[in-house]
């Protein structure tokens, strides 16, 4: 059982004595904020999940008149509902101190999941009962309080000003509305400018509430590192937004060596602003992305694995075929072996080979210095 104060009184008034007033923490009932109503109370308290059931249980505490000592009455000893087994889900015993909110704080700024953040509050005090629910509500009311009334948007071009980052926006011109945001760090600008060879661009979708693409740059060092050269928000994924921030980035690089090789998937808007904004740069396709397309409008038209399996090993070594007369040969036995298949055949020529062969087939691929780096996915780089 979890006792709490109910009600206090310091008292004062008219030679009144302090007095508090204790119950169990699922005395009362919840009070709901939502417009829709139930009649069936039961409904009511699927809907709202509430741990309160009305219990009676009371105690009235009353300081003496000589002394420091307290008396205690007893007004109602009944509990409505059986003991808990364990304090773990209490809001009252889950309760962060002081210090644990801090390091809460601390975690959360680092950008550590709540589930991490409860396994080291947990390991740091094994007495500890807070639950899950209680480290989000914890990061939402100190995320509140950060904003300081400022909206979201406003909140993170102020963080990014506050820790030093260079950023560009635009914004709609009725409504001063952002809608296109770069932001870089003057650590990863100093890398860009070093190792320019190499740029991997990814724009994903639909990965954050707002729904709004983001494409993140990507460079690599001379040792196959990877490293974060920009991020952009942008509105839509159209050219002109991907001109406009592919302008930036060029922008950030005026006067020093220009990127040699781009690697991106096969996003038509995002390869003519490639184009149009570093026409001097190799421009390569990432084969994983194309592999993915293959296997999606191509397995189905295989009525077995094991000529699947055969097929999608032929195309893997068309792909790696180093040279342009290896190429032609490989691409010959591709078409004899499957001609029972020409719907794979004419998708993949139509789709892949004829019009991007030289951007993600070796035989023209190698004779660019990519270091290895044929994929925009990162956790294939």
């Amino acid at each position: 059982m979890v006792i709490v104060i109910r009600k206090s009184d310091k008292g004062g008034l008219r030679g009144s004595r302090p007095r508090l007033l204790f119950g169990c923490e699922r005395g009362g009932h919840h009070k709901t904020t939502s417009k829709v109503t139930y009649s069936d109370p039961e409904k009511r308290a699927r809907m709202t999940g509430t741990k309160k059931c009305g219990c009676p249980f009371a105690l009235k505490g009353q300081k003496l008149t000589n002394n420091d000592d307290w008396s205690l009455k007893v007004i109602c000893a009944i509990h409505n509902h059986p003991a808990a087994d364990t304090l773990e889900g209490h809001a009252y015993a889950g309760r962060l101190s002081v210090e644990e909110n801090l390091l809460l704080v601390d975690m959360s700024k680092s950008l550590v999941r709540p589930k991490n953040i409860l396994t080291t509050l947990k390991q740091r005090d094994p007495q500890n009962v807070t639950i899950m629910k209680t480290i989000y509500n914890t990061r939402h009311r100190y995320r509140v309080r950060e904003r300081a009334g400022r909206s979201q948007m406003q909140q993170l071009l102020g963080n990014l000003t506050e820790y030093g980052y260079n950023e560009w926006h635009r914004a709609c011109e009725n409504t001063d509305t952002v809608k296109d945001l770069f932001w870089t760090h003057p650590k990863s600008i100093e890398l860009l400018r070093t190792f320019p060879n190499v740029l991997i661009m990814d724009c994903t979708y639909k990965t954050n509430r707002y729904c709004l693409p983001l494409l993140e740059i990507v460079g690599v060092t001379s040792t196959n590192l990877t490293f974060c050269a920009a991020i952009v928000y942008l509105q839509y994924e159209r050219e002109d937004n991907y001109i406009w921030a592919l302008s930036r980035l060029q922008h950030l690089i005026d006067g020093f060596e220009q990127p040699k090789v781009i690697v991106t998937d096969r996003e038509l808007a995002l390869m003519k602003a490639v184009e149009n904004v570093f026409p001097r740069a190799r421009h390569l396709l990432c084969r994983w992305h194309i592999s993915r397309n293959v296997l999606a409008k191509c397995k189905k038209i295989f009525d077995s694995n094991e000529k699947w399996d055969k097929f999608i090993t032929s195309w893997s070594i068309l792909v790696l075929s180093p040279t342009k007369d290896e190429y032609m040969n490989h691409l010959a036995n591709l078409e004899i072996e499957f001609s029972t298949h020409p719907e794979a055949i004419a998708y993949v020529k139509e789709h892949w080979l004829n019009p991007y062969k030289e951007r993600f087939v070796a035989a023209w691929t190698d004779t660019c210095m990519h270091f290895g780096n044929l994929t925009s996915n990162r956790y294939c780089v």
